[in-house]
């Protein structure tokens, strides 16, 4: 279990740091972040917790003019505040999620008791069952994390002898979704198990050194990328209604219309392909990898 806090102290222009954590290893890394960003050089006041590796960090440092950032709304969209910079890593994913399942305990143990008496039992239970499905999940998170550190040994190709990362270049892999340049989470644990019986094995900044940096800075994973898809195709529906069809004559705001004047979902082809076209110049659509819709 984890959790950080980092709160403004009254009028004397300090800020409390806290970091509680069953991993050492994870707090010192959280630590090291949160200090870079205060930009504090000393080192934390240290405490043993219960757990066999746990540690709680604790120290009063001078506030920055701008504050760290915290949740601001509760947009989707809203994401700045969960990493340090600009992208968030794996390894603060892990932390958050372990933190979230804190937080689904505590919950679950506070509802025992609620104010007004009512009997939350199955809601009790689901939030201990999701609790244990975040705690599985930030624990595969820092497994992963750790393989992206550099500091696990990975097999330096798969069974069937196709490579991954920068040896995946260039090639044709004909099963499991083609070559694996940017390697999925199961591909590296895959990976990682299948090191102790192979002669080759690298670490994961070894394998991938030589893979574009314009790769690697335009990539996006496949979510993102039907998430901007999906958008795309909302703002191209929107813009349909705005354009007057020369095939059935609908005016802005009407539906397309058959010969025999029903109304279609579906736009007659002309008036698609230059919604499509006003759209695409708008937002700056790259197929693949589009950019995001705003307002979308």
């Amino acid at each position: 279990m984890s959790t950080t806090e980092s709160r403004a102290l009254p009028d004397d222009g300090r800020a409390e740091i806290r970091i509680m954590s069953a991993d050492s290893d994870a707090a010192d890394r959280v630590w090291a972040k949160t200090a870079t960003a205060l930009g504090y050089a000393g080192q934390p006041r240290r405490r043993d917790t219960r757990e066999s590796r746990g540690v709680r960090l604790y120290a009063v440092v001078e506030a920055p003019d701008r504050p760290l950032p915290g949740q601001v709304d509760a947009a989707e969209t809203s994401v700045s505040h969960l990493s340090a910079g600009p992208r968030i890593t794996v390894d603060e994913l892990a932390v958050h999620c372990s933190a979230a399942a804190v937080w689904l305990s505590q919950l679950a143990r506070a509802a025992e008791t609620p104010d007004t008496p009512v009997e939350l039992a199955d809601d009790i239970e689901s939030m201990r069952r999701e609790a244990t499905i975040l705690r599985d999940r930030a624990e595969r998170l820092h497994r992963v994390a750790r393989i992206i550190e550099g500091d696990v040994p990975l097999a330096a190709a798969f069974q069937r002898g196709d490579g991954w990362g920068a040896a995946a270049l260039d090639t044709d892999r004909e099963d499991y979704g083609g070559p694996a340049v940017i390697p999925t989470a199961n591909q590296l644990i895959l990976l990682a198990d299948t090191a102790r019986h192979s002669e080759n094995t690298v670490t994961y900044r070894e394998g991938m050194d030589g893979v574009p940096t314009s790769l690697l800075k335009s990539w996006e994973s496949k979510t993102a990328q039907q998430r901007r898809a999906r958008e795309r195709a909302r703002a191209v529906a929107a813009e349909v209604l705005r354009i007057e069809c020369e095939r059935c004559g609908a005016t802005e705001g009407e539906n397309c219309r058959t010969n025999t004047g029903r109304a279609a979902e579906q736009a007659h082809a002309t008036r698609q392909r230059e919604a499509e076209a006003n759209v695409d110049a708008r937002i700056g659509w790259i197929g693949d990898n589009p950019v995001a819709v705003p307002g979308a």
